[in-house]
Parts: structure tokens; C-alpha cells; sequence
């Protein structure tokens, strides 16, 4: 009787572990998706010196 429900709490054990990997691979599988049809960040090639700081002779 013990060894029974011992296979049953590890079969339990063993469907909710591959439930959650299935579940974490679909979620991270979205998140790939939804990064690939964002539209891509164009540079406007907009720059001067005066949007950083001094980097001159500290001393």
C-alpha cells in the first residue's frame, strides 16, 4: 500500500514538473515572439558633443 502511494505522489510529482517546464517553454516562446514583431530601433545619426559630459583633464 505504501509503495502505491508512493508511485502515485511521484508520478504527481513528475506530471506538475512537466506541466511547468511546458508552461515556462510556452511563456519564454512569447516572449521571443513578441521581441521579434517589435519594429527596429533606427538611428537618426543625430549626435554633438554636448550630450555627454567634460571628459577633459581631470587635473
Amino acid at each position: 500500500m505504501f509503495l502505491l502511494l508512493l508511485i502515485i505522489l511521484g508520478g504527481i510529482l513528475l506530471l506538475s514538473s512537466i506541466g511547468f517546464g511546458t508552461f515556462w517553454v510556452l511563456v519564454q516562446l512569447g516572449v521571443i515572439v513578441q521581441k521579434a514583431v517589435e519594429p527596429p530601433t533606427t538611428d537618426t545619426n543625430n549626435y554633438s558633443l554636448h550630450q555627454g559630459r567634460d571628459v577633459g583633464d581631470d587635473t
